[in-house]
C-alpha cells in the first residue's frame, strides 16, 4: 500500500512537472522594434542629425528596440541583472551604426542607445551581449521589413496604403503580422512610424506579438513618409543648403 501511494505521488509530480504552465513559466519571447526615419524627422520639432560617426546610417528601417517578454503573462522583461553594458564585447559596430543608430538631435555616436538597450533588456534574453545585438541584427535582415514591403509595391513615396495590405504582406513572408504604430505626419494624415514583430525563444518561429498596453491609433490607410539624407542635419550643413537638396531630389522624382 505504502509503495502505491509513493509511486501516486510520483506521477503526480511527474505530472506537474509536464503541464503546459510548468514548462511555459521558464519560456520567453522576443519583440524586435523597427522604426521609419522618414516619419521620425517628419514628426519632431528638433529634427534629426546625422551621427558622430563615419557610418552613414542606411536608408532603411532602424531597429529601435529588442525587447524581451514572459511567454506566460505576456509581460516585458526588464532589468534581470546587473550585467554592465561593455562596448568591447561589441567587435565591429559597422551594421549597428547602419542600422540600429540614434538620428535624435544632437548628434550622439549611438553608444548610448545600445547601452540603455542591453541593460533595460539584453540582461534578461539569456544571451551574451554580442550575442543579443548579433541576433536583433540577423532579425532584421531576415524580415527585412522595407524590401519586403517594396516588393509588394508600399514605397515610401507620400502614399496612402492600407493597414490591411501591410499586415497581410508580412503574414504572407514570415508567417506573422506586425503590430503597427502611426503618428500624426504630413496634411493631417497618420503615417505609418513603427512596426512591431514577435518572433519565439528559438528566434526562428515568427510569432503574433500581444496587443500593446495602449492601443496604437491608425487609419485604414497610412501615409508613407519618404526619408531623404538632407533631413539629417549636420553641423557644417547650413539651412539653405538642406533646402537646396530638398528641392534638387524632389526634382529628380518629378
Amino acid at each position: 500500500m505504502a509503495s502505491s501511494g509513493v509511486a501516486l505521488l510520483c506521477l503526480l509530480g511527474l505530472l506537474v512537472a509536464a503541464s503546459p504552465a510548468a514548462v511555459a513559466a521558464d519560456k520567453i519571447f522576443y519583440q524586435i522594434a523597427f522604426m521609419w526615419p522618414g516619419a521620425y524627422c517628419a514628426q519632431t520639432n528638433a529634427g534629426c542629425c546625422m551621427p558622430t560617426t563615419d557610418v552613414v546610417p542606411a536608408a532603411d528601417f532602424y531597429v529601435a528596440g529588442f525587447t524581451v517578454y514572459n511567454a506566460t503573462t505576456n509581460s516585458s522583461m526588464t532589468g534581470c541583472n546587473n550585467t554592465p553594458f561593455n562596448m568591447n564585447q561589441l567587435g565591429d559596430t559597422t551594421k549597428l551604426m547602419q542600422y540600429w543608430n540614434n538620428i535624435r538631435c544632437p548628434s550622439s555616436d549611438g553608444e548610448s542607445s545600445w547601452k540603455k538597450a542591453w541593460q533595460t533588456s539584453g540582461v534578461c534574453s539569456n544571451l551574451s551581449e554580442s550575442a543579443y545585438f548579433e541576433t536583433a541584427l540577423a532579425l532584421r535582415d531576415k524580415i527585412n521589413p522595407l524590401s519586403r514591403l517594396v516588393r509588394n509595391d508600399i514605397k515610401p513615396d507620400f502614399g496612402l496604403y492600407s493597414v490591411k495590405k501591410i499586415k497581410k504582406t508580412f503574414q504572407k513572408g514570415i508567417g506573422a503580422a506586425p503590430l503597427i504604430q502611426c503618428s500624426k505626419g504630413p496634411f493631417d494624415k497618420f503615417q505609418l512610424y513603427q512596426l512591431f514583430v514577435c518572433v519565439a525563444e528559438d528566434t526562428k518561429t515568427f510569432i503574433e506579438c500581444p496587443s500593446p498596453k495602449k492601443a496604437y491609433t491608425c487609419s485604414d490607410e497610412i501615409l508613407f513618409h519618404p526619408f531623404k539624407k538632407w533631413m539629417l542635419k549636420t553641423a557644417s550643413t547650413s539651412f539653405a543648403a538642406r533646402a537646396i537638396d530638398q528641392l534638387l531630389e524632389a526634382a529628380m522624382e518629378i
